[in-house]
């Protein structure tokens, strides 16, 4: 297994191809995020023509920068690439992210060769290449971002994506939904270091708690499987396979030259390996969200609290679709629940439809979800609000109490809770919601837009613990 760490914390980077265009691609991706982010080493810009780069000295070549270079990002054209390795060689640079496309990813035969070639270079000089065709590296300990807008926190995510612009993605998303990355990578054709490498770096990683992966193809099946055995055992690994049709299999092979594989090789691989296989991007973060915020629930029986009698039929059906169990609430709760539900407007199933009235109350729903918890008879729950409702009623004051009045619950309650926090696409519903989600993460509850969605990501964690105790 390589030891790829020196990579993730670089103590000086040349960026080659930095321009005084402001737009220019290298500046856009690279080199201003760099600078927004923090980064605390040492910054290079290289260019063979200007003087200076965003206010810092550009040197025409790498071989005249006075100090050593630990990381170097390459944005210049693929015909370039090749004498960039060689004096990456000489100046005892240590690792080379190749932005640039043109490559095997384009399928002809010069750009087959020019791969070949930068690899063989590098090999023979001891330096490893990610790419050609990525984004690179994300790592917010050493001041790496492929998002600067993105607070500077580290979490406990490590992933791996073939696709630049779906690594950047899955930072930003999962940023939004208080899910912060420990370490990443968008690896692209994966010419020397590919998936299989960084899996194993991050299995191995201690800042790595979860895995997960963005796989268009692989360039060492058998290796690749038992890599992803192991990894699996050692931690939760969430897939995301791009290219399983006739069409997403054609394009794979444009975007990163990669060979796709059938969609049922995959589906056996994941499931021989207990990996937790995810369909759409969506799911990929929703299944983030569940695994970083909940402790597994011991079963599959769910309690619903909800606004609405239809959006209460439609959540027990998401529920049991997505294979959990929707318990009858006995008579016990019933009665006690009636001790402090409002009269009218109130039904006393599962799910349990506390009306606009209720919801009003901050403390009396809160209420509600402990006596729903304390009752053996679910594992966990999931409370479903309608913020534009509220918000048409009173305030964002009432979302924010409900907020303090859940987390003063949640901290005696011995099952996990979900929020959903239903909008419509309706854009004051959306605004609200994005203020309680904030507050809802903060507090330590996952939040998602559907109880369809919070079911079906609930259910691969439930699944994934239930195959490790077997």
């Amino acid at each position: 297994m390589p030891d790829l760490d020196f990579m993730f914390h670089p103590k000086s980077i040349a960026v080659v191809g930095a321009s005084p265009q402001p737009y220019a691609p290298s500046n856009v991706h690279f080199f201003y995020p760099l600078l927004m982010y923090g980064y605390p080493g040492k910054l290079y810009p290289v260019h063979p023509k200007a003087d200076q780069v965003h206010g810092l000295k550009t040197y025409r070549s790498i071989l005249e920068i006075p100090g050593p270079i630990d990381y170097v990002i390459s944005a210049i054209p693929a015909r370039q690439v090749p004498q960039l390795v060689r004096d990456c060689i000489a100046a005892k640079v240590k690792a080379v992210t190749v932005f640039t496309s043109g490559f095997s990813e384009v399928g002809t035969r010069e750009g087959v060769r020019l791969e070949k070639e930068i690899v063989g270079i590098a090999r023979q000089g001891g330096i490893r290449l990610v790419g050609p065709n990525c984004l690179g590296l994300h790592c917010p300990k050493a001041g790496l971002s492929l998002d600067p807008g993105i607070a500077k926190l580290s979490g406990n995510v490590g992933f791996l994506a073939q696709s630049g612009g779906n690594a950047r993605e899955i930072v930003v998303a999962a940023a939004e939904r208080g899910i912060f990355i420990s370490k990443g990578v968008s690896f692209g054709n994966a010419a020397d270091l590919n998936e299989s490498d960084f899996l194993e770096y991050l299995t191995s990683d201690a800042d790595t708690e979860i895995i997960a992966a963005y796989i268009e193809g692989t360039k060492e099946p058998a290796r690749f499987a038992r890599v992803l055995r192991a990894a699996a055992r050692a931690k939760p690994v969430i897939m995301l396979k791009g290219g399983v049709t006739k069409a997403g299999t054609g394009v794979v092979a444009s975007h990163t030259g990669a060979l796709a594989g059938r969609r049922e090789v995959w589906d056996t691989l994941c499931r021989q390996t207990g990996v937790v296989r995810v369909h759409h991007f969506d799911d990929l973060i929703d299944t983030l969200a569940a695994f970083v915020y909940l402790k597994p629930p011991q079963g599959r029986r769910v309690g619903i609290i909800g606004v609405g009698g239809g959006a209460s039929v439609l959540a027990a059906d998401e529920c049991e679709n997505a294979g959990l169990e929707v318990p009858v609430l006995p008579d016990r709760i019933r009665r006690e629940l009636l001790e402090y539900t409002p009269s009218v407007g109130v039904g006393l199933r599962n799910p349990l439809d506390l009306d606009t009235d209720g919801f009003m109350n901050p403390e009396l729903a809160a209420r509600t979800v402990r006596i729903i918890s304390e009752w053996k008879g679910v594992d966990f729950l999931v409370l479903a609000i309608l913020p534009g409702i509220l918000l048409a009623h009173a305030h964002f004051k009432v979302l924010g109490g409900h907020v303090k009045a859940l987390a003063r619950v949640v901290r005696d309650m011995e099952k996990p809770l979900v929020v959903v926090l239903r909008t419509g696409g309706v854009s004051k519903s959306e605004e609200a919601a994005q203020a309680m989600q904030a507050d809802c993460q903060k507090a330590g509850f996952p939040v998602y837009r559907s109880v369809d969605s919070a079911a079906r990501a609930v259910v691969r964690l439930i699944s994934y613990h239930e195959t490790r105790r077997s």
